[in-house]
């Protein structure tokens, strides 16, 4: 007992210690997990910001996505409606230039991608109602996207996207929102493609 008060015994227990934190943060930084594993978005893989990605903002922490009705079909769904399957939910308006613009690449890539796995949640963030984007949505030939709308700008409110449109959030099958690209981009390029594809369950 008379040895545990020694200073030095403890000088070598703490420096021992050190010592073998010192080793494993060595051999931790060295060995990279998954390093023949695809890039993915629900990695947080910064190669897969790139073209017209290169404005997406991964969220960290994943934040989950908000449960606040809005229109589909005359009811009320959510986003809870959606798990199973990954979600890109864009917020646009009949008075968004840049979101018309946009709209085509996004049928595109529902029509690409959408299914079982993945579906284009286009939300018009209108005040003008569900009639108005749908006189929109026909007059741009959009054919793939299903017409939801949050008139009262509820769920645009709760995700910070009511003043700047578009806004195109990326969700996880498990509800979680991987990341966010604020403005307008090409949803059927390339670089698209594959960040969409690499959060697919």
């Amino acid at each position: 007992m008379k040895a545990l008060n020694e200073p030095r015994l403890w000088l070598l227990i703490v420096g021992g210690v050190g010592v073998l934190w010192l080793v494993y943060v060595i051999i931790a930084a060295s060995v990279k997990p998954g390093e023949d594993a695809p890039p993915s978005a629900l990695t947080m893989d910064r190669s897969l910001l790139v073209g017209e990605m290169a404005d997406f903002e991964y969220a960290f922490p994943p934040r989950g996505a908000p449960q606040i009705p809005f229109l589909h079909e005359g009811g009320s769904v959510s986003l809870d409606d959606f798990r199973g399957k990954a979600v890109l939910v864009n917020f646009w308006a009949t008075w968004c230039a840049p979101c018309l613009k946009e709209l085509p690449s996004l049928d595109a890539l529902e029509g690409r991608l959408g299914g079982r796995k993945f579906e284009v949640v286009a939300i018009a963030a209108d005040p003008r109602g569900p009639e108005a984007a749908q006189a929109f949505l026909d007059r741009l030939e959009i054919r793939h996207l299903d017409l939801y709308a949050d008139p009262r700008l509820t769920l645009a409110m709760s995700i910070g996207g009511a003043d700047v449109l578009p806004v195109s959030i990326l969700y996880d099958a498990r509800g979680r929102e991987v990341g966010r690209l604020v403005g307008e981009a090409d949803w059927a390029s390339p670089e698209a493609l594959r960040l969409v594809e690499s959060a697919l369950p």
